[in-house]
């Protein structure tokens, strides 16, 4: 849909600053220190997701100028979803260190889930617990990179003296 004004100020403004932090990420990953001659390394995924933001700007942008919108009442945003997903990150954050990854990320995911308007509760739990517990595995056994395990249940896993 377009309209009769050329260019969507709003969109505009979304647009380059979503483009300004994918040149901004891509910037401080080319300065960042790491192994630069290999493929798949510690650079890959930063620059990944700044070509994401390039592109989704560049985009953003392009549609601005020409005047198109995604809504006849413009950008519509959910503020209920929006403070729900904020508080979820909240809490990730603050039960990150107690409880672990698996539980605090799995807590995220079922609120996350909620905003987004899923109403099951346990296969929400399920998936969650499933999608978090393959991130650990991945990242503690296969990147080598160690997640949190939690306060509660570093007595199952400490390491013998």
């Amino acid at each position: 849909m377009t309209t009769g004004r050329g260019l969507k100020f709003g969109e505009a403004g979304l647009g380059a600053a979503v483009l300004a932090l994918g040149a901004f990420i891509a910037y401080e990953t080319l300065k960042s220190p790491g192994a630069a001659n290999v493929v798949v390394g510690p650079r890959l995924f930063p620059y990944l997701i700044a070509a994401g933001l390039v592109i989704v700007g560049a985009s953003l942008l392009r549609e601005a100028f020409a005047g198109r919108i995604a809504h006849q009442q413009g950008l519509e945003l959910d503020f209920g979803a929006v403070v729900l997903v904020s508080a979820g990150l909240v809490v990730q954050l603050l039960l990150l260190e107690a409880l672990g990854w698996i539980p605090a990320s799995t807590i995220l995911f079922m609120v996350v889930a909620r905003a987004f308007g899923s109403r099951r509760l346990v296969i929400d739990a399920l998936l969650g617990l499933a999608l978090t517990a393959a991130a650990f595995g991945l990242f503690n056994y296969g990147l080598d990179l160690n997640l949190p395990i939690g306060g509660v249940f570093d007595s199952l896993v400490a390491e013998p003296d």
